[in-house]
């Protein structure tokens, strides 16, 4: 029994090592610290951490971790955090999604120098996705921006599911960057210019703006229908 125990410690240690090189390798730097867990840290351009191992054999939780080592390599080195910074729009909604797409143009910059990591990265986000419960209209703007952006960027495969799922937003999402996704495509090198466009482009959806009113009326709605109720209890008492 100890005996396998150790050998899983093994295991584990040997993956955090292998995943510790990798992220290193892509980082273009050998001064990045890789920690595994709920680590307490602040942000550093010298560090990145990862979830913590559930097990040996957590498939998903091994590619989870491959993905985002990854994809948290790749921001170390092809983003500058000033710039990122400095076309940064306002409102969270906006800001949840100008990140978003400033992940995905350094795993497109990635995916062309590295093989292996649009793989790991495509095959963790279509499980992750395929499992997402959508419930809040916010979180389906943000899944269905990424996915859109994904599949225009990192040409990840349409998935009939998830097309169906994102159905309500690809229009307007297509109607607002369809004319600009070369160009796009064309600054994938340029970070100031993509960050400016790209964030040009997230602030006139007015995707806060919008999302605050139906937050409101749906508080209105809910209001008046728990005044209802009220009023029909009373009736009937």
């Amino acid at each position: 029994m100890n005996n396998n125990k150790e050998i899983k410690k093994e295991l584990i240690e040997s993956f955090k090592a292998a995943i510790t090189s990798t992220v290193k390798s892509i980082s273009n730097s050998k001064k990045i610290e890789v920690f595994f867990g709920n680590k307490d840290l602040k942000s550093s351009k010298n560090s990145i951490t990862l979830p913590e191992l559930e097990g040996i054999k957590s498939d998903m939780n091994f590619e989870q971790i491959r993905a985002l080592a990854d994809s948290k390599s790749l921001r170390l080195r092809f983003s500058n955090t000033k710039t990122l910074k400095e076309y940064e729009p306002s409102g969270n909604i906006s800001k949840k999604l100008y990140y978003i797409s400033e992940k995905i143009r350094c795993e497109k910059i990635g995916s062309n120098y590295f093989k292996g990591v649009k793989n790991n990265i495509e095959k963790f986000y279509q499980k992750r996705i395929s499992g997402l419960d959508l419930k809040t209209s916010e979180n389906k703007i943000i899944e269905s921006f990424e996915y859109y952006l994904r599949t225009k960027f990192l040409d990840f495969k349409n998935d009939l599911k998830t097309e169906k799922k994102f159905k309500s937003y690809k229009k307007d999402l297509s109607n607002q960057f369809q004319s600009k996704i070369n160009e796009l495509k064309n600054l994938t090198l340029d970070q100031d210019q993509f960050n400016s466009l790209i964030s040009q482009l997230i602030s006139s959806m007015n995707l806060d703006e919008n999302i605050e009113e139906e937050k409101k009326e749906n508080d209105k709605n809910e209001d008046k229908n728990s005044k209802q109720q009220n009023q029909e209890h009373k009736s009937k008492e």
